[in-house]
């Protein structure tokens, strides 16, 4: 990342936070000793990777435990009405869907195998129903999304995180707890699905190499 030629620029979320980058290389040399795979071979490494990285990981485990945390939060706010938690039901149904292919995977993984085409379709779930768990999220908050409280957001207080707003601590929050960053959450989880290769380029990935079209 040091080497000349690179550049980062950050990327700046709707919420105003700062997780993304966009990087730019211009004419960057790389020594030998630091290729991978064969010279002009690249984007068949990288290729290689993004498999891991869209359908390396586990969505399943974190997405249950955001449903499960929002239904307590509806019901310990007496908000669990019937046709909301039909919603959460729904959601929690696609969810295990989606780990138990997951775990067939990992089982795949662990006999050698890669991920394949599967890291595609795992990528494409497990984004689209994160963003979907943040409007359930926003449905539930109410009119507590619309209050801006970044000081609320970061772990620990301006102390602990430079970026962090430089707001007193005593300020309270405004609204449940639970709706602190329901907000944040939604507009941040609008890049899972471009990041990694967008949901559509997945989409062509798997119309391609599983149904030849």
């Amino acid at each position: 990342m040091d080497a000349p030629g690179v550049r980062v620029d950050p990327i700046l979320m709707l919420s105003g936070e700062h997780i993304q980058n966009a990087v730019f290389f211009s004419d960057v040399r790389v020594p030998k000793d630091n290729v991978v795979g064969q010279v002009n071979h690249g984007w068949t490494v990288a290729k290689y990777l993004l498999e891991f990285e869209r359908g390396g990981s586990s969505y399943g485990p974190r997405l249950l435990a955001r449903v499960r945390a929002l239904r307590a939060a509806a019901t310990e706010e007496g908000l669990l009405e019937p046709g909301f938690a039909r919603k959460l039901s729904l959601a929690e149904a696609e969810i295990l869907a989606l780990e138990a292919a997951e775990l067939q995977q990992m089982s795949e993984l662990a006999g050698g195998g890669t991920p394949g085409l599967k890291a595609s379709m795992m990528k494409i779930r497990g984004t689209e129903l994160s963003q979907h768990l943040t409007e359930l999220a926003i449905e539930l908050a109410g009119d507590y999304v619309a209050p801006f409280q970044p000081q609320h957001t970061c772990p620990g207080g301006p102390v602990l995180v430079p970026n962090c707003p430089d707001v007193s601590e005593n300020v309270p929050v405004v609204g449940p707890e639970s709706a602190v960053t329901v907000s944040a959450k939604y507009l941040n989880d609008r890049a899972g699905s471009i990041y990694a290769g967008s949901n559509e380029i997945q989409r062509g990935i798997l119309s391609k190499g599983q149904l030849g079209l």
